[in-house]
């Protein structure tokens, strides 16, 4: 086993910072050697060393808290004006964002079933444009084979058809570039457009823990929402138990 703690004087004692880096390496070096306690004496060294440690972080925080609970409570006195305007504003800020987004989307949808219809048009007068085209062609090959055809008639039903077809195109393409609303700034800055954004939403936590298993963190906020439960209800949830344990 280590060797008893020993606490030597100093002349000039050491900070209340520096003899805590002395007791965490200290401790550190005690709890890699001793991983077991195997009877009374080695009980009685751990409590010293646990006696050396709660003393150094009570000493760091004895010298520290004098220091900064002035700052602290300047800091609190310099943030609680803004506060106080912030919170209910950026509220307010945040309902205003929801109910634009809403019209947003609600308008985005719009015009894109409409840029989808006006696609849909264009997908049907490029078949129609390719169907002239090929009756173009077969007039061509019958009059070369000398079968008397209204060529002329077939040329200009294709270029018709092909014109058609670009105008479709055109107008769809333009309906697809405006399907995101922009609203210009009023105050000289970018425009408002809509982001996206990927949103993640719990169906079913049991399907979800079951195949990830449960994560400290996700404990820890279990047993915070047991608590509250308990509060409310009297009784803890299923799943989740509490019993009393003895520690230092």
């Amino acid at each position: 086993m280590h060797a008893p703690v020993t606490l030597l004087g100093h002349n000039n004692p050491p900070s209340p910072i520096e003899s805590a880096k002395e007791a965490m390496a200290e401790l550190s070096v005690f709890t890699e050697n001793n991983p077991v306690i195997e009877n009374f004496d080695g009980a009685k060294q751990y409590a010293a060393y646990i006696e050396r440690t709660r003393v150094a972080l009570n000493a760091m925080e004895d010298e520290r808290k004098p220091q900064a609970d002035p700052l602290n409570a300047a800091l609190e006195a310099l943030n609680k004006p803004y506060r106080l305007v912030r919170q209910p504003l950026e509220k307010l800020y945040e309902l205003a964002k929801a109910r634009l987004s809403k019209y947003n989307n609600a308008v985005e949808a719009a015009r894109l079933r409409e840029a989808q219809r006006l696609r849909e048009e264009a997908e049907a007068a490029e078949r129609a444009a390719r169907e002239a085209e090929a009756a173009e062609q077969e007039a061509i090959a019958n009059a070369e084979d000398g079968e008397c055809t209204d060529v002329g008639g077939a040329i200009a039903d294709a270029d018709q058809a092909f014109k058609a077809f670009q105008k479709t195109d055109r107008a769809a393409a333009t309906a697809e570039r405006n399907v995101p609303v922009r609203i210009a700034s009023v105050m000289g800055g970018k425009a408002l457009s809509m982001r996206t954004a990927e949103v993640f939403t719990v169906e079913d936590a049991c399907a979800a823990i079951t195949i990830m298993g449960c994560s400290d963190d996700l404990k820890k906020q279990i047993i915070k929402d047991a608590k509250r439960f308990r509060e409310a209800t009297g009784e803890l949830p299923d799943g989740v138990k509490s019993e009393y344990q003895r520690s230092l």
